[in-house]
């Protein structure tokens, strides 16, 4: 049985490739049915920015007996118009869809797409083998955990839920063998990040986060980790075949969540020095948390960590109490100060727009950015994901204001309101931060600057100064009203 997996071409709806890294997840997948025995590809129709024609004709030449799609929920649009041209191309295919965007809402995902025959719903590397030997034997679907499809009548059916691989060392590593285009076409990390040479890849350590946060669509998951030697192997893979220069750990929270992960992060890093891989620059995520010690810290320093992204969210207690953050203030500046000393760059990442956030609570952000003054800012526009808490709470009370989920971007869209902020405050606020922080107000005075060297420039000039002079004069009300609150406290 031949299975093409295939990462679908958002670019022909946004004008641009998203595709910085190869899709992990359907590559796992891939190379457990290839070790099995089964004929099995991925195509990244994305990076290789092919239009609908040429998909079509791609999928036609290929002739597979099963096409496997991939989404998020941002780019479902994406995958529908995929799974149609996939089923008008091979009228009998069996097409089947994973990842976030339909393992979150699988019964609006198959009954707006009758192209689609059945869903992968949470981790799939065990159910992808029982599923094709299912399919192959013309066998009952409704004796496999983990799927979705519909049955004669064109009801929907979920299977129990499939249970999490507790062994991650079972899986096999990604075989990039298999993917088109080869490792060279990708790009890695997106940014510039000091330390984090390109090329780069993406790896994961671990599996899981067992913290609550409400805007989290797979928060509460379990905790699992590879053995630091199954680890150690596919960064060596990567330094010898690949030739990459740094490495990215995809895991939720790489460090942070408990002192037993320190103790995992600290054979890791030990696996990394013994095994000569500490010349490589390495990025990861952690959480701010009192779990944190300096040992493990500079231990990873030694193995060649350079940054650490910190969720963060809010410099409000009120919000972090609200989003269920369970992270304390105190907890936020003994992170930073403690990554710092050990010689490690953070990046902070912040949100604007959550439930109950007043102004007082977007000041208290940009007091705590000030305060702490990590090495980068991204400030992100908080977004209601199907499947959170955050996106029932919003829902029930009619504050989603937005179903289109093109532009369910952090970056771009404000897609609800909440009971203290309207959209366009949200945004507002969003802006400032922006401003204030991440460009900062040099970058504005050159950004004006540049307005005058060209037509097209002082064609945008006085808008562009208007935004500037803008920002800066509610930065400074903002200063102002905060001044005088508490000269008012203190009186």
């Amino acid at each position: 049985m031949k299975i093409i997996f295939i990462n679908p071409p958002a670019w022909n709806f946004t004008g641009q490739t998203n595709a910085n890294c190869p899709v992990l997840g359907v590559m796992y997948l891939a190379t457990i049915l290839d070790k099995a025995g089964y004929q099995a590809k991925v195509i990244d129709a994305e990076a290789l920015g092919w239009s609908w024609d040429k998909l079509a004709q791609e999928i036609k030449q290929e002739n597979p007996d099963v096409i496997g799609l991939t989404s998020t929920t941002l780019f479902m649009p994406v995958l529908y118009k995929t799974a149609d041209v996939c089923r008008e191309t091979l009228p009998q295919v069996k097409i089947l869809a994973g990842g976030f965007g339909p393992s979150l809402e699988p019964e609006k995902t198959l009954k707006e797409c009758p192209s689609i025959d059945i869903l992968g719903l949470g981790e799939s590397e065990i159910t992808i083998i029982e599923l094709i030997r299912c399919l192959e034997a013309n066998g009952d679907l409704s004796k496999i955990n983990g799927l979705a499809f519909r049955n004669q009548s064109g009801d929907v059916i979920k299977t129990a839920p499939r249970p999490l691989i507790e062994d991650l060392d079972s899986l096999p590593l990604p075989d990039y063998r298999l993917i088109n285009p080869p490792f060279s076409f990708y790009h890695g990390v997106f940014g510039v990040y000091k330390g984090i040479a390109l090329p780069n890849a993406v790896m994961v350590g671990s599996r899981g986060c067992p913290h609550r946060c409400i805007f989290c669509c797979n928060a509460g998951k379990k905790p699992r980790f590879r053995s630091a030697k199954s680890i150690a192997d596919e960064i060596e893979f990567y330094k010898k075949e690949l030739k990459v220069k740094s490495i990215q750990f995809y895991d939720d929270e790489f460090v942070g969540m408990s002192s037993g992960q320190n103790a995992w992060v600290r054979e890791v890093c030990q696996e990394i020095i013994d095994r000569g891989l500490d010349d490589l620059g390495y990025l990861c995520q952690g959480r701010c948390s009192r779990f944190l010690d300096l040992e493990t810290l500079k231990m990873m320093r030694r193995a060649g960590f350079r940054w650490i992204w910190w969720g963060v969210e809010s410099g409000s207690q009120k919000i972090l109490d609200r989003i269920k953050k369970d992270l304390k203030i105190d907890d936020i500046y003994y992170s930073f100060k403690l990554a710092k000393k050990a010689g490690l760059l953070s990046l902070m990442f912040m949100m604007v727009g959550f439930p109950d956030e007043t102004k007082e609570d977007v000041k208290k952000s940009a007091d705590l950015i000030k305060g702490i003054k990590p090495d980068k800012i991204r400030i992100h526009i908080t977004t209601p994901l199907p499947g959170s808490e955050l996106w029932e709470e919003l829902y029930q009370k009619g504050q989603i204001d937005e179903f289109d989920y093109f532009k369910y971007s952090t970056r771009l869209s404000v897609v609800h309101h909440t009971d203290t902020m309207t959209r366009e405050e949200i945004k507002e606020y969003y802006r400032m931060l922006i401003f204030r922080f991440e460009n900062g107000y040099w970058y504005f005075f050159k950004f004006v600057l540049k307005s005058l060297t060209t037509i097209e420039g002082w064609k945008q000039f006085s808008k562009r100064l208007k935004i500037a002079v803008n920002h800066l004069f509610k930065w400074r009300k903002m200063k102002k009203s905060e001044a005088h609150e508490k000269n008012n406290h203190h009186n």
